[in-house]
């Protein structure tokens, strides 16, 4: 049974040729060239949600249809014909498939493995463009409309709700949210999964597990982020932090045919992806926010082949030998000819009293559009007198009653000064 009838494709604004491009024939045939011809038929499934091995396909023949299973309803996301192609950017991370793919239309197709299609991406200067921008533009779609294979189930008043919401938001996983002080049907889905208030937040991967308040890395391994990371092998250079500073190293290295293996404790972006605009980071004029940046030099990097782990820390060097060994979390280890650590800054935190127990239910350290919405309408107060205090009260001041400034010296900490009246409604 279909929920949907019309594809999501169809209902978006704009953008709609770029992120469902028809190739010329041209560009088919040099697809062609890293692939094998598969004839496929009505009704016959070619890729299933969780799916490790995940091929790209071109259709030359027929239709593709992506749907969305959920219990015994589908949702309709997109239909590719003739010289479309699926995919988006789990096709690089080699990551597990968050939707079905199943023949609409019997006909005929080309069909690309991960590293051939990696290979194309890197070495086709045209393709590149036209396949990583749908890839890019496909996955923000997904987000905004929670098309994933991941069920929240929270409440705004809970700390490890939030911490859940910004794992997976920061990683760029689509998911759908449920909201237990709000939604009036989710008794049934409690019953159904035999949840309790004491399990929340819970976590359902793929309608099928659930993880009850699980740790960041419990959900990376439901999710598989990491699967498709060889462990064993000896990497040129394994770098330790996805900030900014790591993530360029990891793009500069695998540029030049080096094996790289970057380490990421939480997301891609570090301090600088909580930020709700960056307006002095060279090459962007009219500013970007920190999790776009992040989501570009990810994306980079992964085209350029490194290879990342989430929710993977390092807990310990080995440098008695080469190649060196760095330990990892759950006791395991990676080696490593070059180690590079890019571990970032750490926040400095006021000296109040029980203050942990506020954090994450009215105390945060970010001004990003997730806390944005939980401050909706609500008086707030951004403490710091610096450039990223005011960028945090504007941002906030759309959505926010009102928007306080504590600044605890007596004068501004910022470079410039920025008028209180600026920041506030």
């Amino acid at each position: 049974m279909t929920d949907q009838t019309v594809p999501l494709a169809l209902t978006l604004p704009s953008g709609i040729e770029r992120m469902f491009p028809t190739l010329t024939p041209a560009q088919v045939a040099r697809i062609g060239a890293h692939g094998r011809v598969r004839s496929i038929q009505e009704g016959e499934v070619l890729v299933e949600p969780g799916q490790q091995i995940v091929p790209f396909f071109v259709v030359t023949a027929g239709q593709i249809e992506i749907v969305r299973p959920s219990g015994t309803t589908e949702t309709l996301v997109a239909v590719y014909g003739p010289a479309q192609f699926t995919g988006e950017v789990n096709m690089l991370s080699g990551r597990p498939a968050m939707l079905r793919v199943r023949v609409r239309e019997s006909g005929e197709v080309l069909e690309l493995d991960r590293e051939h299609l990696v290979t194309l991406v890197q070495t086709d200067n045209e393709l590149s463009e036209v396949i990583m921008r749908a890839f890019i533009l496909r996955r923000v779609e997904l987000i905004a409309h929670g098309l994933g294979d991941v069920v929240v189930v929270g409440s705004n008043h809970c700390a490890g709700t939030l911490r859940v919401k910004e794992f997976l938001t920061r990683n760029g996983h689509p998911y759908s949210y449920i909201d237990l002080d709000r939604d009036v049907d989710v008794q049934d889905l409690l019953d159904r999964f035999q949840i309790s208030a004491a399990d929340v937040p819970v976590v359902i991967c793929r309608g099928e597990v659930v993880l009850r308040n699980p740790t960041n890395q419990q959900i990376a391994r439901c999710l598989g982020f990491n699967e498709a990371i060889d462990q064993t092998r000896i990497h040129d250079a394994v770098i330790v932090g996805a900030g900014p500073a790591g993530l360029a190293a990891a793009v500069y290295g695998a540029s030049e045919g080096l094996d790289v293996l970057l380490l990421e404790t939480k997301a891609p972006g570090g301090q600088a992806g909580s930020s709700s605009k960056i307006e002095n980071y060279l090459g962007f004029p009219t500013g970007i926010s920190g999790q776009a940046l992040a989501g570009r030099a990810y994306t980079q990097a992964q085209k350029f082949g490194a290879h990342i782990m989430i929710a993977q820390g390092a807990t310990g060097l080995a440098c008695d030998h080469t190649p060196y060994g760095v330990e990892l979390d759950d006791n395991l280890s990676v080696l490593a000819r070059t180690v590079i650590i890019a571990t970032g800054a750490a926040y400095r935190k006021p000296g109040i009293d029980n203050l942990s127990r506020f954090e994450n239910v009215g105390v945060y350290y970010g001004a990003t559009f997730m806390e944005a919405q939980l401050c909706r309408g609500e008086e707030v107060v951004v403490v710091g007198g610096g450039n990223s205090a005011g960028q945090a009260a504007v941002f906030l001041a759309q959505t926010a009653k009102r928007v306080h400034i504590l600044v605890r010296t007596a004068r501004w900490l910022g470079r410039e000064h920025v008028p209180l009246s600026h920041s506030s409604h």
